[in-house]
């Protein structure tokens, strides 16, 4: 499935705010439900090209995509990219990404790129990006 990221809208069909039940729907499939963390209040929604993560009153607030989704950003196929070249598109997009171990956070267009390895091998690829609404972050704070 493809999905086309809009920042801080959403990708493809899948909006933030929506409920679990319209991704479903969008998604054709029903999703497994587990709590990625142990003090999670709600359920996140795993398919098997995404999670989707929820908050009050259950309206998706965030999409981490994997392989075998098909993200594209500018019309850009992310996912077929090493952490490198992801990177690079990035900072010529937004200087002020945000870079640690495992990847690097765009605030400017509410995208972070995961790689576990970024590091020690930068020219391997990416295993998830993860899209989120404004504000985001800030409620994983407290």
């Amino acid at each position: 499935m493809k999905f086309k990221i809009k920042p801080y809208i959403g990708a493809g069909k899948i909006m933030f705010g929506m409920t679990s039940e319209q991704i479903q729907n969008i998604l054709l499939a029903e999703p497994r439900k587990f709590k990625k963390f142990k003090d999670d209040e709600l359920y996140t929604d795993a398919y098997n090209t995404c999670h989707i993560f929820y908050k009050k009153p259950g309206v998706c607030e965030a999409i981490e995509f994997f392989n075998p989704a098909v993200v594209t950003f500018n019309d850009i196929n992310l996912m077929n990219m090493s952490y490198q070249e992801i990177k690079d598109l990035f900072f010529k997009l937004d200087k002020n990404i945000q870079v640690d171990d495992t990847g690097f956070t765009s605030y400017k267009y509410g995208i972070g790129v995961y790689a576990p390895f970024a590091d020690e091998c930068p020219l391997d690829p990416i295993e998830g990006i993860i899209i989120f609404e404004k504000g985001y972050y800030d409620r994983m704070l407290y």
